[in-house]
């Protein structure tokens, strides 16, 4: 009889501990549902554009080359009148507006107005890099893990009637924020917000390469 009992209540003790199992593996079966649940279901991951020496790199963490050449796509794309900018200028606007911030946008909308009432908007505008002044570390200026300063010298054509009539260097200071604002209108999750300071009329244009290259100079001023 005592072994009998002895056996009942081993078997209950082990069940009993089969029971809290169960419980405990329930438990974490529940939390790591909840976890995928809550996992975004797009992680944005920077490549640097050299892997020669490897790179680690943070879940969101932007890389500065990636800052620089996402504001550069954009603003020589709202720079891009190809027949004449009282229509192309607004309807870059418009199209790019995913990657502006509204105050950018309002802002370049007054400049819009501006140029239409000085008669400024009858020609076609072109803007690309100076081939002498890629992308180096100093271009890109960090503020923040959420804001950027980057520094673009380009070239900047405008043409009427087959005549070139603007054809100048000129370095844009631009603000990059982050922007996860509408991940199916803008992948990037980044966008303009305007000048840093006013841009600069670049004289001489290769002459002035040590002035150009070293823009820190130009933070905080």
């Amino acid at each position: 009889m005592g072994r009998t009992k002895k056996a009942l209540d081993g078997r209950d003790s082990h069940i009993l501990t089969l029971r809290i199992l169960l419980g405990l593996l329930s438990v974490a079966l529940i939390l790591t549902i909840m976890g995928w649940r809550d996992a975004p279901e797009h992680i944005k991951v920077d490549i640097p554009p050299d892997l020669r020496s490897g790179s680690t790199r943070g879940i969101d963490e932007r890389h500065p080359f990636n800052i620089y050449a996402f504001g550069y796509y954009i603003w020589q794309q709202m720079n891009n009148w190809p027949v004449e900018g009282t229509d192309n200028y607004k309807q870059q606007i418009e199209r790019l507006s995913c990657y502006i911030t509204p105050r950018f946008k309002g802002e370049l909308e007054r400049d819009y107005q501006q140029r239409l009432l000085n008669h400024e908007l009858t020609r076609s505008r072109a803007l690309q890099e100076m081939p002498d002044r890629p992308y180096t570390a100093k271009r890109v200026y960090v503020e923040s893990g959420d804001s950027w300063v980057a520094f673009y010298d380009v070239n900047v054509k405008e043409t009427f009637r087959s005549e070139i009539v603007k054809d100048i260097f000129v370095r844009y200071p631009i603000r990059v924020v982050r922007w996860d604002v509408d991940p199916e209108c803008n992948l990037w999750g980044l966008a303009l917000d305007g000048f840093y300071k006013k841009p600069r009329r670049l004289e001489g244009g290769s002459r002035e390469q040590d002035d150009v290259q070293n823009t820190s100079s130009e933070i905080g001023e």
